[in-house]
């Protein structure tokens, strides 16, 4: 835009922590941006940004920005190995990936893997764009190992949703699992930085249980520095002190919206009605058993009853015996949290939880539950990571605190009902919860949940049976709960003579997802991706992996590319808040050198390889496009005309893109349904987790079968904590637990490249330093300041001590996903320490439900 004499505010949304897509307005004069702002009148971040938004113009001006198509002249690679980079046409550049992709899919589409953690352009592009391709690989998302395949696999079972939040308007005792919210970090920084502390202001008690003292738990009342990989344990013992010692809990609630009155037999399953298959209840009224859905007048959550020859129990009476092992003298021994502070936290939250209260909330009388806990990676990211992440959900739905005032929030599990592509959850045939699935507003809909039309229930629903041999290179089948299996992924294609895949990628196509810095030891990603025959990257800066690439295409900053409805991820954040929104991100400049937004690209891409009819048919299924707005299928369209019909068709004819320029977004008001859906949901909230038991049942002889070491422990209807490998190898050598943080300011590991950001991070106190305690410290001769080295049994770093008492005593910390090396970045080159070196990567690590990787590897620490 240079030569334009303008001054503008332009209204657009924010994108640099991927997750919020915060509404923001931007100050232009003569085509140059002068200053980001929070949109002062939207209800989703209260007019705020953080300092990644305001950031974000260092990374739109970087000058070492990629700005020109790019084509590798060398053909060794490696890491440090110079791709002797030509610069190229954009012609030249698309005309050879089109030849490639051509090949691939005449061959065998599946052998394209395409990877991005771009959720917007990922959720709405690039997954009907790649079943259209006609390949399921979509699997190298930047946080498929660590932060989500346990998390979200709980939370989908015990949410319905992807992520979670809590209601900070009403919540009076909140605790927080490996977990940031409120600290600037995480989904929903800003609004939910503002809620929490209005919350603790209005007087909230805040419980912090992780081993680091970062942002949040500093502002806590409590911090509880517990063992990496124990918080399992803890929640169950803290269920057991609510049930077995305080006889806390919400029965009204557990009878008439869990399976927790379900009858379970000594073989672990339902005990069902011989007609409809149905699973029984005991209708303590009546005298006798019926299906869960016969309207039964009070369903037993206690007992012993013999049906039809069985002797069976409510799952509820199985649960509370179950968790009665887990005192708080036998959890204190695990996660070195004392016995008394897990009673009176387990004490404080039951009483908390006022369980029978109601509030009046506009006119409507509601379910009170003031109490919340909420999870995130920190808790769960290790083996067995599903099971303690549904472990610390219960600890919400026994006393009730689920969508309801003051409690455990999903996030928008009913859309709003004013729209006839409104969504709320489904039910299985056993009565229990699915996730909601609106195809225009999908949270985690892989090719897999879709045929067109028909619905397919997919994990983490089990239909009762493995497919077998396996048909993808990262044997999902022998995950049939989880999401996916990325860790496992790696482990076949790391040794593909060893695990002999039934096929493995030729091609992939990679785009704001840094295989090489997010992965585990870099040498493992490296030879894993010099196997692969071609690669394309999207880039804004050579990175580790662009490196690697045959072709790097200029990507387009956020601030030059047009989103719609980009807060698809989240709707509109926070129910709490009162409103629904939907807005636009519209470029505020154009896109610089020649770089162009890589969902446009696609697009044009789906043109050259003759594509367009199945893409354009997939579009409109999956933007719910109506007549006269759908797209003809051979009809080739730009992406803001695709944005103009869809705005049209989901909103109506007057809120077409050009009225969302001029708007920023459409807010409307949410009813007290839409805001706390929780007494209105028909579909059930587990306790007893008996899916778990079929799939394992049909799942181990295949395991068997395959000759991997699968862990099929955790295929229990009940929930028990299990080690994971740190823990059972705590002593020896490897005598200290390195743990990963996350810093408010960074996100990604190109975030030291902004230099805003870099500044930051080297004036935090621990930054870019290991943080070590004082008492291991002492006992290694270390001092503050001295350089150390940390090393595992897969890799070692080395990185500038930080002694503190601000973390576990048998912890050292390292933060972000730093210690880059790439020439393409010389800002963040060598800033901090890349933890995810000291990861060990096998099939033995990986959790046996989630496929999520253990990520609290035992270390030894000395001097350098």
């Amino acid at each position: 835009m240079a030569g334009v004499k303008d001054d503008v505010w332009l209204h657009s949304a924010c994108s640099s922590c991927v997750n919020s897509d915060c509404p923001i307005i931007v100050h232009r004069v003569d085509g140059v941006i002068e200053k980001i702002e929070g949109d002062p009148d939207n209800p989703h971040n209260f007019g705020k940004i953080c300092s990644k938004g305001h950031s974000a113009i260092m990374s739109l001006y970087d000058p070492y920005r990629v700005l020109h198509p790019l084509k590798r002249t060398n053909p060794q690679k490696g890491i440090g190995v110079d791709p002797q980079w030509q610069q190229i046409s954009w012609e030249e550049a698309l005309t050879t990936v089109a030849a490639k992709l051509k090949e691939v899919r005449a061959k065998d589409p599946r052998r394209l893997f395409m990877g991005s953690f771009d959720h917007i352009v990922m959720h709405q592009t690039m997954y009907p764009w790649a079943q259209a391709f006609g390949t399921p690989n979509l699997l190298l998302v930047g946080g498929a190992w660590y932060c989500g395949p346990a998390l979200h696999t709980a939370l989908y079972l015990t949410d319905a949703q992807f992520h979670s939040e809590i209601d900070a308007d009403y919540c009076k005792y909140a605790i927080l699992f490996g977990n940031q919210m409120g600290g600037n970090a995480g989904s929903l920084s800003t609004t939910m930085g503002k809620k929490m502390a209005d919350a603790r202001l209005r007087g909230m008690k805040l419980v912090v249980v992780d081993p680091i003292l970062t942002n949040i738990a500093a502002k806590a009342d409590e911090w509880l520095p517990i063992r990496p990989g124990t918080d399992g344990a803890l929640a169950l013992g803290m269920l057991n002190v609510l049930l077995n010692e305080c006889g806390i809990h919400d029965a009204p609630f557990l009878k008439n919206q869990t399976n927790a009155p379900y009858l379970v037999g000594p073989d672990g399953l339902y005990v069902r009605d011989s007609e409809t298959n149905k699973p029984l209840v005991w209708d303590a009224a009546r005298g006798r058993a019926m299906p869960f859905d016969g309207s039964p007048e009070d369903p037993a959550l206690e007992g012993d009853y013999e049906v039809g020859g069985v002797l069976a129990q409510p799952a509820f009476q199985l649960f509370r015996e179950n968790v009665r092992k887990y005192t708080p003298e036998a959890v204190a021994e695990i996660t070195t949290i004392p016995a008394e502070a897990v009673r009176r936290i387990a004490k404080e939250y039951g009483e908390a939880a006022m369980v029978g209260a109601k509030i009046v909330f506009e006119g409507q009388e509601l379910p009170y539950r003031p109490v919340a806990v909420n999870q995130n990676r920190g808790a769960n990211a290790h083996k067995h990571g599903t099971v303690t992440a549904l472990a610390i959900q219960l600890l919400s739905i026994v006393v009730g605190a689920l969508y309801v005032p003051g409690s455990h929030m999903g996030l928008n599990v009913v859309g709003p009902a004013k729209y006839d592509w409104s969504w709320e959850p489904e039910a299985d045939p056993d009565g229990m919860v699915l996730t909601p699935v609106s195809k225009a507003f999908s949270l985690y809909d892989h090719s897999y949940l879709y045929n067109f039309e028909d619905r397919i229930l997919e994990p983490p629903y089990f239909a009762g049976q493995v497919k077998w041999p396996p048909d993808s290179p990262y044997f999902k089948e022998l995950y049939p709960l989880g999401l996916g299996a990325a860790p496992v992924l790696e482990v076949v294609l790391s040794q593909p003579e060893k695990y002999n895949p039934p096929y493995v990628p030729e091609m992939m196509v990679l785009s704001r997802c840094n295989l090489m810095m997010g992965r585990v030891n870099p040498e493992i990603m490296a030879g894993i991706l010099k196997r692969v025959p071609f690669i394309v990257v999207f880039a804004q800066q050579l990175d580790e992996s662009a490196e690697f690439a045959d072709i790097v295409l200029p990507d387009a900053h956020v601030l030059e590319r047009l989103d719609f409805c980009s807060q698809m991820m989240h709707i509109t954040e926070s129910p709490a808040t009162g409103h629904w929104y939907f807005g636009v991100r519209q470029p505020v400049v154009p896109p610089a050198g020649e770089s162009r937004p890589w969902r446009e690209v696609l697009l044009d891409l789906a043109r050259r390889i003759g594509m367009l009819p199945e893409l354009n048919t997939l579009m409109n299924f999956r933007y719910e496009l109506k007549e006269p707005h759908k797209l003809d299928p051979d009809q080739e369209y730009a992406w803001e005309e695709i944005c103009d019909r869809w705005g049209k068709s989901l909103f109506g004819p007057e809120y077409g893109i050009e009225w969302f320029k001029q708007n920023g977004y459409l807010v409307f008001k949410r009813t007290p349904q839409e805001m706390y859906p929780g007494p209105f949901l028909k579909p059930k909230w587990p306790i007893y987790f008996e899916n778990f038991k079929r799939a394992g049942v049909a799942l181990q002889p295949l395991v068997e079968k395959s000759g991997l070491p699968v862990d099929t422990s955790d295929y229990e209807g009940l929930l028990d904590w299990r080690p994971c490998p740190s823990y059972e190898h705590r002593h020896g050598e490897y005598d200290l637990y390195a743990v990963n943080y996350k810093l408010p300011m960074h996100f990604f590991s190109h975030s030291p490249q902004n230099a805003w950001l870099n500044e930051m991070g080297e004036r935090h106190p621990y930054g870019y330093d290991i943080m070590v305690h004082t008492d291991a410290a002492r006992r290694r001769g270390i001092s503050d300041g001295d350089s150390i080295r940390v090393e595992s049994i897969a890799g070692k770093v080395q990185g500038r001590a930080k002694l503190t008492e601000a973390i576990h005593p048998e912890c050292v910390g390292i933060a972000g996903n730093f210690g880059g090396w790439s020439r393409g970045k010389p800002l963040a080159k060598g800033k901090g320490v890349h933890w995810n070196t000291l990861v060990p990567l096998g099939i033995e690590y990986v959790d046996g439900i989630s496929s999520n990787l253990d990520a609290c590897p035992r270390v030894k620490v000395y001097k350098a």
